[in-house]
């Protein structure tokens, strides 16, 4: 029984060498026990140093379970040893064995280079043998060969000499019907000699063929002459038919068969013929030949065509379009002579009869080319098909220029014609624009469509140019013409509303003016597309709406005439009391609340209501101000009862963008700020003017509202120097012999106190009105306010922000005729002027506290 060392030895040899290989690929692919057992059983692995997981340490513990087994290790170790020296045994005898392999393979090798070898000498052996076998086929097929050409030559002999004996006999049988005039199978055995022809082309050398076929060209020779002969003897010298019909047909199949330049012969002498009584007809000379008469030549060539489609169309194939080039020639003849008509009559053409005899040519070009339109690029003969379009009109086009003239004319009377029936027209609810503007463009719609059909060449640029013309014609001299005038009395609504329809008109021609430059150049050929441009007339038009604007503004405002003359006649200098707005006031708000509302409900376009207002505000807010210095001197009470005014207009006039139209709309905010603004500017001026004159009394807080601090010795500074210019001097009217004792007493306190604040930029922070805002009169008052100013020195001016180069205390007084002494001095005043406006209020609030407080209780 062997030891259980040598089963495992026996066990490891058998085995092992089956399975090692695979057991090592699952060891190194890890794979899970329950596949590792599923494998193991397929095999039947037995010795467990084949398994996947062998481990060293209880296998050594199977073999030597106690102490007594370790006595057999040396025949274990001995087994082992055996088992080694197999292994590189059998080692040895796989290496020698792949050695022994690749010297076979060597050997194999040569042996396949020598066996290629020897295919290829047998290839090339069996070529040589092909290269003998053809040499032998072709010496015993060489006579079969020749006999082959033979036979083909002689077929193709055999067919030369039948067709050329089907030549002669058509030759032969065509002269006979040629001379028996029977012309349809003329036709047919003409065809078919010259396809046997066609055959014989490379043989022409040959004196036979040569002869054969000089003999078929004296024949098509001849049938072209009887032909033709045969046409002259059926037709008359009138054009009219006098034979049969059905050999003339006949005829003209022979003719086509002859070709192109046989058809174009015969169809050109007919041509001539049934044209030859309108050559005669309408020669020049004649009184039918004038261009009134133009109609007749067209209603003559109209019943030369039915008599042909009636009479003659038998007689010709459709592919020839004989009638076609009947209208073509015609055409032609008529053009030439009238050409030379026009040529004759060139200072004696009447409009109507030159537009009368072109739109009759037009529509009879139109006629034509309706009738002879056709898709084939060439007919039997090879011409091209003839545009009858602008065939004859084009003669026309160098005597258009009568025509732009007449229209010029017509136009001019249209216009003048507007001056007075626009005035005249009923206004009602439903007018938006004058009725002339619309008449005018329907007409200018009804000439553009009547031109394009007469020219879209040089005359319709002409009119381009001509209608520009007249739409700056019509807006001089019927828009801006007819604008209301309120030169001797206030206009009434009627004229207001006249007034919003020229700006209504004047946008309404500005847009269809677009539209008509657009058709132009859509009718208008290429070459003068760019040269077309209205832009100029639609900027006159833009700017004639602007102008409308203008004229409402100061239709308005002459309704305003009568409120201004009932403010200027108040005593504002000697009122005492102030008491709610003035009568004046409630005049203005009426008559702008009734104009305005005219005006928003009649313009069309909101966008120009609202440029309305806008320029409105400006301007009223320059002639108020205009209007308060008319109604000087304004005392401190007439000044607040004026401030109480103004508000009441502003509020009236803050809602002018939604007067006269329906449902709530919001001030937009741009004209709130344009509002408040302009009616800022004249609130600081009636502020300034309720300043006392005594310098003395000005008590202000030291915080203004503006940036930073300044002390109440400042502020009395700017506030005097203020007073000088408009408010003491001009609003109050302070004399001139009381005007120095405010001086003296105002630079008596400058003196006493050193503590004036730094120069600031007080002046730049105000929003000063313009220089054209403040009335004339002040610039007499200049050289007393330089006179008084000159006592300052050019420090305190400095404080003030005054340049000393402008006026300082040894500036010399400019006469009265300085102006730029004047424009200075205005100019440096204003800005103090306009720092004092702010204070009034404040020093009355101080004024009503310090009497309050003196008081006793």
């Amino acid at each position: 029984m062997p030891s259980p060392s040598e089963s495992a030895a026996s066990s490891s040899t058998e085995g092992g060498q089956k399975d090692s290989q695979y057991y090592d690929q699952a060891h190194a692919l890890d794979l899970s026990p329950q596949l590792e057992s599923k494998v193991s059983t397929i095999l039947k692995v037995k010795d467990p140093l084949d398994a996947p997981h062998f481990d060293p340490t209880e296998y050594i513990n199977r073999l030597f379970p106690n102490e007594q087994a370790m006595s057999s290790m040396d025949s274990v170790l001995e087994v082992l040893r055996t088992k080694l020296d197999q292994l590189g045994l059998e080692i040895k005898r796989l290496t020698t064995e792949q050695l022994d392999t690749g010297k076979d393979n060597e050997e194999e090798l040569r042996s396949a280079r020598q066996a290629i070898e020897e295919l290829f000498a047998k290839i090339q052996d069996i070529k040589k043998k092909a290269a003998l076998s053809e040499e032998m086929v072709q010496e015993i097929t060489q006579d079969i060969k020749s006999l082959d050409y033979a036979k083909r030559h002689l077929t193709l002999s055999i067919t030369a000499l039948k067709r050329l004996q089907m030549l002669v006999t058509a030759v032969g049988q065509l002269e006979l019907m040629i001379q028996r005039r029977q012309y349809q199978d003329s036709a047919q055995l003409l065809q078919a000699v010259l396809q046997l022809l066609q055959h014989f082309k490379t043989f022409k050398s040959i004196p036979q063929i040569a002869d054969l076929s000089k003999s078929i060209s004296t024949l098509q020779s001849d049938l072209n002459d009887r032909a033709l002969k045969e046409f002259k003897s059926a037709f008359n010298a009138e054009g009219a038919i006098t034979g049969y019909t059905n050999i003339l047909h006949d005829v003209c199949l022979v003719v086509s068969v002859l070709g192109s330049e046989s058809i174009k012969t015969l169809t050109d002498w007919y041509v001539e013929l049934q044209l030859k009584n309108y050559r005669v007809l309408f020669r020049q000379g004649f009184e039918v030949s004038d261009l009134e008469n133009v109609s007749r030549r067209y209603a003559w060539l109209k019943r030369m065509l039915n008599t042909c489609d009636e009479e003659h169309s038998d007689i010709f194939p459709a592919t020839w379009h004989v009638s076609e080039k009947i209208c073509r020639r015609f055409c032609e003849y008529t053009s030439t002579d009238l050409k030379e008509v026009l040529a004759n009559k060139q200072n004696q053409i009447d409009v109507k009869e030159l537009l009368k005899a072109l739109q009759l040519t037009i529509e009879f070009e139109s006629q034509l080319s309706k009738r002879f339109k056709r898709q084939v690029p060439s007919d039997s003969d090879g011409s091209q098909p003839f545009e009858f379009e602008k065939s004859i009109s084009a003669v026309f086009e160098p005597y258009l220029g009568i025509y732009i003239e007449a229209e010029d004319s017509t136009l001019s009377a249209m216009i003048e014609e507007y001056k007075t029936s626009d005035r005249q027209m009923e206004l009602d609810a439903s007018t938006v624009v004058l009725p002339s503007s619309t008449d005018l463009f329907y007409f200018y719609r009804e000439t553009l469509v009547q031109s394009a059909r007469l020219s879209t060449g040089k005359a319709f640029y002409d009119l381009c140019k001509l209608f520009g013309k007249h739409l700056d014609n019509y807006r001089a001299n019927v828009l801006l013409a007819s604008l209301p005038r309120n030169d001797r009395k206030p206009l009434e609504n009627d004229q207001v509303r006249f007034a919003c329809y020229i700006l209504n008109t004047a946008d309404y021609c500005g847009i269809t003016t677009l539209q008509l430059e657009e058709k132009l150049r859509d009718k208008i050929d290429d070459q003068w597309k760019e040269k077309v441009d209205l832009q100029e007339q639609r900027d006159n038009f833009l700017s004639a709406a602007s102008v409308s604007i203008e004229a409402l503004i100061k239709a308005v405002f002459g309704q305003f005439e009568p409120a201004y003359q009932n403010m200027t006649k108040v005593s504002w200098g000697l009122l005492e009391t102030v008491g709610d707005q003035s009568t004046y006031v409630g005049e203005i708000q009426n008559t702008l609340v009734n104009s305005v509302t005219i005006i928003g409900k009649t313009v069309g376009t909101k966008r120009y209501f609202r440029t309305f207002c806008d320029r409105f505000v400006e301007t009223f807010v320059l002639r108020h101000m205009a209007n308060i210095t008319r109604c000087r001197p304004i005392s401190e009470v007439g000044a607040e009862q004026m401030l109480l005014d103004t508000h009441a207009l502003k509020t009236t006039i803050m809602d002018m963008t939604f007067m006269g139209t329906e449902g709530s709309v919001a001030v937009p905010t741009t004209f709130a700020k344009l509002v408040n603004r302009g009616f800022n500017k004249i609130e600081l001026i009636l502020k300034t003017i309720m300043t006392p004159p005594d310098p003395i009394t000005c008590k202000f807080p030291e915080d203004y509202g503006f940036e930073g601090k300044y002390t109440t010795k400042m502020t009395e500074l700017i506030i005097f120097n203020a007073s000088l210019t408009i408010v003491f001097f001009f609003f109050k009217g302070i004399r001139k012999v009381d005007q120095p004792q405010i001086v003296e007493a105002f630079q008596k306190r400058a003196s006493s106190d050193t503590s004036l604040s730094e120069s600031s930029d007080i002046l730049t922070k105000l929003d000063l009105p313009a220089a054209n805002a403040l009335p004339s009169t002040i610039s007499t008052s200049l050289n007393t306010i330089a006179s008084t100013a000159s006592s300052f020195n050019a420090s305190q001016f400095q404080q003030l922000g005054i340049r000393s180069s402008g006026l300082s205390a040894n500036s010399p007084v400019s006469p009265p005729g300085d102006v730029t002494a004047k424009g200075r001095l205005n100019e440096n005043f204003r800005k103090l002027v306009m720092t004092g406006m702010n204070f009034r209020k404040d020093l009355q609030e101080r004024r009503e506290i310090a009497n309050r407080q003196s008081k006793p209780s």
